[in-house]
């Protein structure tokens, strides 16, 4: 009887092992098949790094051109760079009351103005555009040499 007894222990005993085997090969594979959605999800994510540097960018220097180009065209939600490629300051504005010639600033009805201040050689300025219209904006320190340009926003 006790070798029945002990034979009786034994398989209970196998039996509690290969259950918890089976478990954890469960737990394990719940954890892996996890792992691999959350990185699946996150490969469809955007890149940060991408979207930071797919603004068009828009060069700004000491002689003609003075933007460059000077005239674009972009969809609503796009992102413009300004870079100063010169040796001295620039700016970019669409402040109607910073303009030396009304004519040089213009914007869509509900786009708000902006203003970059002066930027130093090598600063850079970015803004996205979210209203569709014709933008007309200028370099406040040399509107009147002709710096202004013009963005076309679409829908």
């Amino acid at each position: 009887m006790a070798s029945s007894t002990f034979g009786s222990n034994l398989a209970r005993r196998e039996e509690r092992a290969r259950t918890r085997s089976d478990g954890r090969t469960v737990l394990r594979v719940a954890i892996v098949a996890g792992a691999a959605a959350v990185a699946a999800a996150l490969a469809l994510l955007p890149d940060p790094a991408k979207a930071a540097s797919s603004a068009l960018v828009i060069k700004m220097s000491d002689k003609e051109p003075f933007y460059s180009p000077d005239k674009v065209t972009i969809k609503a939600g796009e992102t413009v760079e300004w870079r100063n490629d010169g040796d001295t300051i620039h700016s970019v504005s669409t402040e109607a009351s910073q303009a030396q010639n009304a004519k040089d600033v213009s914007m869509p009805t509900g786009a708000q103005a902006f203003d970059s201040g002066f930027l130093p050689p090598g600063g850079k300025y970015d803004y996205t555009f979210k209203v569709p219209g014709i933008y007309r904006y200028f370099c406040l320190p040399h509107e009147k040499s002709g710096m202004v340009g013009t963005i076309v926003v679409k829908k």
